[in-house]
């Protein structure tokens, strides 16, 4: 079983039969995804303090003394 990813438009091909993979191998619109080492890429994740939230509407009504 071999993976295939469209160079153009990113979507991918899953073959079974090998005479469907080695005929992909020479198409130069394709890569082989299976034999190629994926880099993991991991966004640091940074952390604030929780801001307080503004309540929406009119503020309470002061009474005159």
């Amino acid at each position: 079983m071999a993976t295939f990813r469209c160079l153009v438009s990113g979507q991918t091909v899953t073959f079974i039969h090998q005479h469907d993979i080695d005929s992909m191998k020479g198409h130069a619109g394709y890569v082989r995804i299976d034999e190629v080492v994926k880099e993991s890429f991991e966004k640091p994740v940074i952390l604030s303090q929780p801001q307080p939230i503004k309540k929406a509407g009119r503020p309470k009504k002061v009474a005159n003394v």
